[in-house]
Order: C-alpha cells, then sequence, then structure tokens
C-alpha cells in the first residue's frame, strides 16, 4: 500500500504535451495511465474505466475543472474518487474554489514530478485505507444479515418453549415476556398434574442474549424429563440443579435461579421451593393479602453448588388466589434517577390492582413499570407471570 502500483490514474487536460508531462513519472513507477481531453470526455470514461485517482486541469474550455469537480463529486458512484487539481492559478480564491467543489489536494505548473508522485501516493493510500474500510463494512453488513435471520429464527424457537394455551388443569394463566434482545434467558412453564393440580416453574439464566437463550432450552428439555418422575419441587429443582452443575456451569461458567411450584386445588394448597430465584407472590384481594412465598431456606441458584438443598414448603391456596411469578427484570428497572422500581412498589401496586381481572392485573403492573421507568431502556430480560383458578 506504499504507492499502489498498478492503480489507475485519469489525467484531464485540453493540453497533450501537459498529459505526457504527468504521464511520463507516473508510468515509470508502476500506475496505469488513463487519459482524457475534455470535461465531457471524462465523465463518460469514469464509469467505465473507474480510475483510482484523477488529476484534473482546471482551465479547460466548455467545461473546467471545477464544473467537473463538483459533477464527479455528484455522483453517488464517484463521490470518494480522490482529485487533484492540476492549475498554473496561484490565487487563494481559486484554491479555496478548489477545495470548495471537492477536490482533495493541489499541485501548481509548472509541475514538479515529484511533488506530483507524493502527492498521488499519499491520496492513493488514503483511498486504500477508504476501499478496504468499505469491503469491511460490507462483509459486517453480510455478517449482520445472516446473524439478524439466525437470531429471528432463535426468537422463534424460543417462542415456541414459552406456553400457548392460556387455559390448564382448571387454571389460567397470564404472562407478559419482554427479552433485552429479540431472545433472552427468562424462562416458564406450565404443566398439568391432573384435574386442580398444576405445575409450574420459572428460572432466570444469568447473561441475556443467544447465549442464556440456549441454556433455556436446556433448562425446558430437562425439566419435561424430570417432571413426570417427581411431584416434590424441592427434589425437581435438586436434580435440575445436578444436571445444571455437570452440563452447563463445569463448561461454560453460567448459572440461573429458578422456582417450581405445585398447586392441588384438592388440598388447597401450594407447595413450592426456591433456587434464588425472587419470590412470587401469593394474592387473596378479598383477605387484601399480598405476600411472598419460597422465601424461607431459599437454595443457592443453580449451578452454583453440585449439592444444593431445595426445601419444599407448603402455603394455603384455594380457589380464590392467585399466584404472581417474575424475573428479577422487574424490579431492578430504573428510572432516570437511577432508582429501582423495587419489590415493595410491584407488591403495593399487586394490593392497589387486586380487584382486577388476572389479564389486566398482569397488564396494569407493566404500565406501572413503563411508567416508572418513563422510557429509560431497560437492561435485563423481565417477565411477569399471573395464574389463578379458572371459575
Amino acid at each position: 500500500m506504499d504507492k499502489s502500483p498498478g492503480s489507475k490514474i485519469l489525467i484531464v487536460d485540453d493540453d497533450l504535451i501537459n498529459i505526457r508531462v504527468l504521464e511520463i513519472p507516473l508510468r515509470a513507477q508502476g500506475y496505469t495511465v488513463l487519459k482524457a481531453t475534455s470535461g465531457q470526455e471524462a465523465l463518460e470514461q469514469i464509469p467505465v474505466s473507474e480510475p483510482d485517482l484523477i488529476l484534473l486541469d482546471i482551465q479547460m474550455p466548455q467545461m473546467d475543472g471545477f464544473e467537473l469537480c463538483k459533477r464527479i463529486r455528484e455522483n453517488e458512484e464517484t463521490q470518494f474518487v480522490p482529485i487533484v487539481m492540476v492549475t498554473a492559478l496561484r490565487e487563494t480564491e481559486d484554491r479555496i474554489k478548489s477545495i470548495e467543489v471537492g477536490a482533495d489536494d493541489f499541485i501548481s505548473k509548472p509541475v514538479d514530478y515529484h511533488e506530483v508522485l507524493a502527492r498521488v501516493g499519499s491520496l492513493l493510500r488514503i483511498k486504500q485505507y477508504r476501499d478496504d474500510l468499505k469491503r469491511a463494512n460490507e462483509e459486517l453488513e453480510i455478517h449482520n444479515a445472516r446473524l439478524e435471520k439466525e437470531l429471528q429464527m432463535a426468537k422463534e424457537i424460543q417462542q415456541i418453549l414459552i406456553p400457548q394455551k392460556r387455559d390448564l388443569a382448571g387454571f389460567r394463566f397470564f404472562a407478559h415476556y419482554v427479552p433485552e434482545i429479540d431472545v433472552g434467558g427468562d424462562f416458564f412453564d406450565v404443566w398439568e398434574i391432573g384435574r386442580g393440580q398444576l405445575g409450574l416453574f420459572i428460572s432466570d439464566v444469568m447473561g441475556h442474549g443467544v447465549s442464556a437463550a440456549f441454556v433455556t432450552v436446556f433448562i425446558k428439555t430437562v425439566v419435561e424429563e424430570i417432571r413426570g418422575q417427581i411431584n416434590d419441587p424441592g427434589e425437581l429443582l435438586a436434580m435440575l440443579n445436578t444436571r445444571f452443575d455437570r452440563l452447563i456451569s463445569s463448561q461454560l461458567f453460567m448459572f440461573a435461579t429458578a422456582f417450581c411450584a405445585i398447586i392441588d386445588l384438592s388440598k388447597n394448597t401450594l407447595s413450592c421451593a426456591n433456587a434464588g430465584h425472587p419470590f412470587p407472590f401469593i394474592l387473596k384481594h378479598d383477605e387484601g393479602i399480598c405476600e411472598p412465598i419460597g422465601n424461607e431456606h431459599p437454595g443457592k441458584g443453580l449451578g452454583l453448588a453440585p449439592n444444593s438443598v431445595y426445601r419444599t414448603h407448603e402455603y394455603p391456596f384455594d380457589n380464590l388466589s392467585r399466584v404472581f411469578l417474575y424475573t428479577d427484570g422487574v424490579y431492578e428497572v430504573k428510572n432516570g434517577h437511577g432508582t429501582e422500581y423495587s419489590t415493595a412498589r410491584l407488591k403495593s401496586v399487586l394490593l392497589e390492582q387486586g380487584a382486577q381481572p388476572t389479564p389486566a392485573l398482569v397488564d396494569n403492573v407493566l404500565a406501572s413499570i413503563n411508567q416508572f421507568s418513563d422510557g429509560i431502556e431497560k437492561d435485563d430480560d423481565m417477565t411477569l407471570v399471573a395464574i389463578d383458578v379458572d371459575r
């Protein structure tokens, strides 16, 4: 890239002698020299020959160098071709005008071939840098387009993992999932154990984006495999933690929080276990109750310790109860002052909106979060899930 030998240089001058004076030293340095004796001829030749640099005489009949330079710069395909004005004019006004119409440099006649070669070499190096940057940007655009396509596919796959039915085993659930980007590390699932018996699970994988999303696929697969074998939330989390530690955290140093529960209306109970996850709330509007659950001796997050113990706790839950689950992206949302939304604020909104139907409750909580953040960009995935009895 020192002098770009082989580069094509177009000399535009109505005087063939002037062209010859410039052509000899340029050819001696290995440049390919192209010639045009008028502005119109140059305009016709440039799209065909695609010169790497133009040496342009200012004083030409019909179309002078200023006008030709201006037209070259107005063309999107040639706007960045280096242009050196070659002129006998020395007035400051003409030099300023050369720059105004888009010239990169200028050389005074009579020309010094050492100066010509130095300026040509310098501008060609700059052009080479620009061309390299353009190629890199084009390659980056292709790469980004491929990534966007793959990200869209990952988004569609992750959407498939999220339960689509709104009613199951005599229960209804309503959810709102907002990944930081198109995919994320939040995941929830519900499954029917029997009539009036519902299993539910929510997790939050460390980090964001595609890597976290792929871990949610692993969690989904393992939970689906073992949930039919185990009816105790604590045992389910323990087995999931063992798999997670062996296959994920030992290789990728990733961890996740999780909460698992089983609702049994025949016993009017909700049994649950917690692996470092934010504590869900049980709501009973008729009694003014909104209390956290799973906060008694919660275990460590998945993948943090291979032999973690997860205790199962039991809470009252009848057909007037609701359970509200969420990930930390809900209460860690910040406003313009850097203040977090907080679980206390979430609890307050749940109490205020307790009389609302469950879909409206989820929507109103989300509206409260958005109003609090007031347009501040969220930096974490956010999931809200509310479950009640289909009466």
